[in-house]
């Protein structure tokens, strides 16, 4: 795939078209180029794999969107969050602003409580909340901190870790002290301990210390020490243990690489290097874990349950080549990513058995956490993959808890393939066993049975060409039973859903013999029953189940409000919304997003109509997407303050409409007190119906396009082409070349419909031919415009 993209750049910058040398290169991958071998071996050794490895952030995935094991609520606003009056402070994430944030309520404890009820309301066994370390919390919700206002001041309440009892039943709120103690205490009063359904199992020593002074420059705004991070590490462990003993310390929460080396060393400072030469460290994590190993023995408690890190991978950001190949520096010997990691790091790479190194020598017994983590590529199937291949990663090196931080469509996918893969809770075994694939740049594998009972066996399988379908067989090597049949879900094409994509009833030999997608992520379940699948209907891609409605002609689209505004026709069949458009800053931020929301007149299931929302954010770009989901539950709000509730009722739209509104913008340039407008300008909006089997398909509408018809008036659509656009998305990007290139390498098996049809021919001449991929190439790349479409002859 590397040399066709790299011929697909050639041919864009010499401006040339040859519509054989693309027929000829769709062609090249032959069917024995795309077979697979994956050997898994059910004499293997065996490892149970921790169920908490399904977790998600609380403030970044809903829990009724995705079946999790656990959860946490963290992130950079529970450092500067104030227990006693729910306030919280973004730091340099949004203006410095002290506020509401994360609660309007002035309730003690509001947050947890809620998150409590949130994860039972949903059957999220495992919950872990943050403890404040850094020094100070916000003391009000009246806005943005100045930098005059720094701590200590009166727009922050000091942190105290430990008060000792007598603990006050209600917070003082007077004082201008906040003690961590009396939190923890708070907590098992009103929630239960550890031990119990509502209480907390795992509290977090902070979020991120090393960026501290970087995130909350307000509140801490010199670099955090070694000294300083153990000590408060220690202190507040030791709290937490007195009071519940059960409950699980996890620290010190490092957001990446490079704090898992020198921690925040800087030019400025040795203190690491001074520490390194005194102990023989081998790099910071050593330091830790032997602080607080020596003062657990001390104590005679242990002091830290679970080493927590966080992980962004450096290569995932590239694209989505790098992406499907990212998560190997996690666990393979050797590898060397597309990034500053592989050209700088590779001592430490494989990362996951470095840190477990150091566990094992500094501190043995302590668990390992990822509690946020995220391979990017939320809109497509490379985060699918990625994701998926991190979970098994995760599973195979005894990784105890993770949570992914990000909710996008893709990345929840893979996650749902683990834990959900037919919508009724079937789920990837419980124990690990051996499985490989022959070339893992090609293909990666994890399979795993529940216990000791090998009637099933679930075999995760990954696709990572792009553009050929991967012919691979399932060896079940060394079993004890005959199998005989074979599910495939899948998650591949357009689609973020997991779906029945084959039934494989003539297994022989313990050989399954599978097709998977170009650019897929699949569980395959291999069962001992011959029927184990009966019943069950495939995927077709005949029967289509939803109706797309797309919108270009939003510049017609605007209502009285100023606002753009769409139709919804059919509510009660509402699926999901695409937001597309382009975000723009006028002061040139390298970063910036764009604070959103879809404005909903409702009715709930009586008649009765109230208003709405549900947001959104789009970052900075050309190309910027965003997806709200609908599933006939919106959020109804009443009351204010302290008196303030959201409930989750069956409603829908009431009026056939929704609004865009975009209600809040943060950016580089803002954040350095520079005038900044980020701007949002639409360039399409697909609504999507989803229809049960059975039920009647409307007719598909076509997209509408102002560029080859009149303009349509009030928004309504058009029966006309958008050119460029051959897998119906509504925008022209590069997989709409790869679709025309999969039509040209084989009609019958990447077959297109007859408006993808009419969409794909943009080169003037009748029929299609690689000439319209290379063309819908430089429309993607700005080399033509849309509105130049189809050329003339």
């Amino acid at each position: 795939m590397k040399r066709s993209a790299a011929f697909i750049a050639a041919v864009l910058l010499s401006g040339t078209a040859a519509a054989a040398p693309f027929s000829s290169l769709a062609r090249t991958a032959s069917a024995e180029d795309n077979e697979m071998t994956v050997t898994v071996d059910l004499k293997g050794e065996r490892k149970e794999i921790s169920p908490l490895i399904y977790g998600v952030n609380q403030y970044t995935t809903p829990l009724k969107d995705v079946r999790a094991t656990a959860v946490r609520q963290g992130g950079n606003r529970m450092t500067g969050y104030n227990w006693e009056n729910n306030a919280s402070n973004a730091g340099s994430d949004w203006k410095h602003s002290s506020d509401n944030n994360l609660s309007d309520s002035s309730q003690p404890a509001d947050c947890v409580q809620k998150l409590s009820a949130d994860a039972v309301k949903n059957g999220v066994g495992y919950k872990m909340t943050t403890l404040q370390l850094a020094g100070y919390v916000s003391a009000d919700k009246n806005g943005t901190v100045t930098e005059e206002e720094t701590a200590p001041s009166d727009r922050w309440n000091k942190v105290v870790l430990t008060k000792g009892e007598p603990f006050a039943d209600e917070p003082d709120l007077t004082d201008g002290i906040v003690y961590m103690d009396e939190y923890v205490n708070y907590i098992i009063k009103k929630l239960g301990d550890s031990t119990t359904e509502t209480g907390m199992q795992g509290y977090s020593l902070d979020n991120e210390p090393v960026l501290w002074n970087d995130t909350h420059p307000r509140l801490h705004p010199e670099p955090v020490t070694i000294e300083e991070l153990s000590s408060k590490s220690i202190e507040m462990a030791k709290a937490v243990k007195k009071l519940d003993p059960n409950a699980e310390i996890f620290g010190p929460a490092l957001y990446g690489y490079t704090a898992f080396d020198h921690l925040d060393d800087d030019d400025e400072s040795d203190e690491w290097e001074s520490v390194k030469a005194a102990n023989n460290y081998h790099w910071y994590l050593d330091s830790y874990l032997d602080d607080m190993k020596k003062a657990s023995d001390e104590c005679g408690t242990r002091l830290l349950d679970v080493l927590d890190i966080h992980y962004y991978s450096e290569s995932a950001r590239n694209d989505a080549a790098d992406r499907v190949q990212s998560v190997r520096t996690l666990y393979e010997e050797g590898f060397s990513e597309n990034s500053w990691i592989g050209q700088w790091c590779m001592e430490n790479v494989p990362i996951l058995p470095t840190v477990k190194a150091s566990i094992d020598k500094y501190f043995p017994g302590t668990k390992l956490a990822i509690s946020e983590y995220n391979f990017k590529g939320g809109d497509d199937t490379s985060g699918t993959i990625a994701q998926a291949e991190a979970l098994g990663c995760y599973a195979d090196q005894g990784v105890y808890l993770a949570t992914l931080w990000g909710g996008e469509p893709f990345i929840l996918a893979g996650l749902n393939l683990y834990t959900n893969y037919d919508g009724k809770g079937g789920s990837f075994g419980d124990t690990l066993i051996p499985a490989s694939t022959e070339d893992v740049s090609k293909s990666s594998s994890y399979a795993a049975v529940n216990k000791n009972d090998d009637s099933q066996v679930t075999v995760m399988v990954t696709n990572k060409n792009m553009t050929e379908n991967e012919n691979a067989v399932i060896e079940l090597k060394n079993a004890d039973k005959e199998y005989k049949s074979a599910a495939v879900y899948a998650v591949f094409g357009q689609s973020e859903e997991v779906r029945l994509y084959d039934i494989i009833k003539d297994v022989k030999d313990n050989n399954v013999k599978i097709e998977l997608p170009a650019f897929s992520a699949a569980m395959v379940v291999v069962s001992d029953k011959a029927d184990a699948f009966d019943g069950l209907k495939k995927y077709s891609e005949t029967e289509n189940l939803t109706k797309t409605e797309t919108y270009t002609d939003l510049d017609k689209m605007v209502n009285g409000n100023g606002y753009v505004e769409i139709p919804i026709t059919d509510e009660k069949h509402l699926s999901k919304i695409i937001i597309n458009g382009k975000v723009t800053s006028s002061a040139g931020s390298s970063w910036g997003t764009a604070g959103c929301a879809v404005c909903i007149n409702a009715k709930d299931k009586d008649g009765s109509g109230f208003w709405t929302y549900k947001s959104y954010s789009l970052p900075l770009g050309e190309k910027s997407s965003a997806t709200v989901k609908f599933d006939g539950t919106l959020t109804k709000e009443t009351g204010e303050g302290d008196d303030k509730v959201s409930e989750e009722l069956e409603a829908y739209v009431a009026d056939g409409k929704i609004e865009l509104q975009q209600w809040w913008s943060a950016s580089e340039k803002a954040e350095a007190s520079v005038e900044d407008a980020i701007e949002v300008e639409y360039t399409s909006v697909q609504v999507v119906y989803e229809y049960a089997e059975g039920e009647t398909v409307p007719t598909e509408p076509s997209t509408s396009a102002p560029t080859t018809s009149a303009p349509a008036e009030e928004g309504t659509k058009t029966e006309e082409a958008f050119y460029g656009d051959a897998n119906l998305d509504g925008k022209i990007t590069v997989s709409d070349a790869v679709a025309v290139l999969q039509y040209v390498a084989n009609q019958s098996k990447y077959a297109l419909s007859e408006k993808a049809l009419v969409n794909a021919d943009v080169d003037g001449e009748q029929g299609i031919t690689g000439n319209d991929a290379i063309i819908i190439q430089r429309v993607d790349a700005a080399l033509i415009k849309q509105t130049e479409l189809p050329l003339k002859k």
